[in-house]
């Protein structure tokens, strides 16, 4: 018997039973409640001091970062379907689900913002003239908030559709030209549509607004791409930590579905690269001083240039240079270290494009920045822990012998 026609047969008999017990216990749900406790009080203690922009500033990264990834494992579902991409049964669409626990959180704490909004917009107390219609509080808050609750509502929508039995049927038949059910056909392409047009409001809203005389109509594209592939790095290493922990004969064994999980991760780290550099050189050759201001703080002097290689580094050169061969795409501690660098990255990233519009001559981290991003840390994986699970039950049902890809 064939591994895929065994993974079949395995996967159509226990699919729908329950696993054998929560992923993670309870030691660990209490070290992510800490976290949740540890980064609320760092949050509640700063907010209303001296460091209070510091705290905002933190709140406003740390939102882009794990939402992004949240929604951008709802998108990578999307796109699963979108292309009737079918390489490892029902686990991979479970995969890209796991995260979006974080969503509606994420939702709720984006109205939060309204709250730090004259620490965090400059707009707010300085008016820009030219462009009030469109930068004041209630717009903002409006357009965002609504962008934010359909993608909410498309996300969760998908998610549920995706887990229903005729879903895992065509999840598991990779082998057959059968189209896509029906409702997911028309929630998947919506969903796809509404994030690039949500998320390039939110990057020109949460990220663009901070520096209010700087434009870029690239911007959009890229803030995006970046929290589609963080999600690709997120599923990646969440892959090689469930590979250890399942069991001997779990689908994360077969190193097919780890080499697919590293050409994914290695495939839109280039786009990220594409897209950064799409919209940098355009800056460069045309050199005018209310487009180049934004670039030339965070790259061409200290002590932003430094932590803008990091980012480069981490989101391009160490995924290109190592999963560029067949061998390290395959090897798990490979695969999950440039992922974990890669969320790193993306973590960074973030913090450049916000942080230097708001403090350009000093980096403001230290333990209030550290207490809040592991205040979301643990609220992230709290969220995520369901959709874990679920990936747990489908990987051990849907098993691999060792010889048979």
């Amino acid at each position: 018997m064939s591994a895929k026609v065994e993974a079949a047969h395995i996967s159509a008999s226990g699919a729908h039973q329950a696993p054998a017990g929560p992923v993670a216990g309870p030691a660990f749900r209490t070290l992510m409640a800490l976290f949740v406790a540890a980064g609320i009080a760092g949050f509640a203690l700063n907010v209303g001091g001296a460091n209070g922009a510091r705290a905002w500033q933190a709140y406003l990264v740390n939102l882009l970062v794990w939402l992004g990834i949240a929604q951008g494992g709802v998108v990578v579902l999307a796109a699963f379907y979108l292309t009737n991409g079918r390489w490892a049964g029902t686990t991979q669409f479970r995969l890209a689900e796991s995260f979006a626990g974080f969503i509606p959180l994420g939702f709720l704490l984006f109205w939060g913002l309204y709250f730090g909004r004259t620490l965090i917009f400059p707009w707010v107390l300085h008016p820009v003239a030219q462009k009030a219609a469109w930068l004041n509080t209630p717009f903002l808050f409006a357009r965002d908030g609504i962008g934010l609750a359909v993608m909410t509502v498309l996300s969760l929508w998908l998610v549920r559709l995706s887990r229903t039995a005729q879903a895992a049927d065509w999840q598991r038949q990779s082998e057959d030209i059968l189209l896509v059910p029906n409702p997911i056909r028309r929630v998947a392409p919506a969903l796809a549509i509404c994030f690039a047009i949500v998320y390039t409001i939110l990057a020109f809203d949460l990220v663009m607004s901070l520096a209010p005389a700087w434009s870029s109509t690239l911007f959009g594209w890229f803030f995006f791409a970046g929290a589609f592939w963080s999600a690709a790095a997120a599923m990646a290493l969440t892959a090689v930590i469930m590979r250890g922990r399942l069991g001997e004969h779990n689908a994360f064994k077969n190193p097919k579905t780890m080499h697919d999980l590293g050409k994914f991760v290695f495939a839109f780290s280039v786009f990220w690269i594409y897209l950064m550099f799409a919209q940098y050189i355009v800056i460069w050759y045309g050199d005018i001083p209310r487009e180049t201001f934004f670039i030339v703080l965070r790259v061409y002097h200290p002590p932003w240039q430094y932590l803008s290689y990091a980012v480069l580094a981490l989101i391009w050169v160490i995924p290109f240079v190592t999963l560029l061969g067949v061998r390290p795409k395959k090897t798990p501690a490979i695969l999950g270290l440039v992922s974990l660098g890669g969320i790193c990255g993306i973590w960074l990233e973030r913090y450049v494009l916000v942080v230097p519009s708001l403090s350009p001559r000093v980096v403001p981290f230290g333990w209030v920045e550290i207490l809040i991003t592991l205040g979301f840390i643990g609220a992230f994986v709290l969220c995520a822990l369901p959709g874990v699970d679920r990936l747990a039950a489908a990987a051990t049902a849907e098993a691999w012998v060792e010889g048979h890809e």
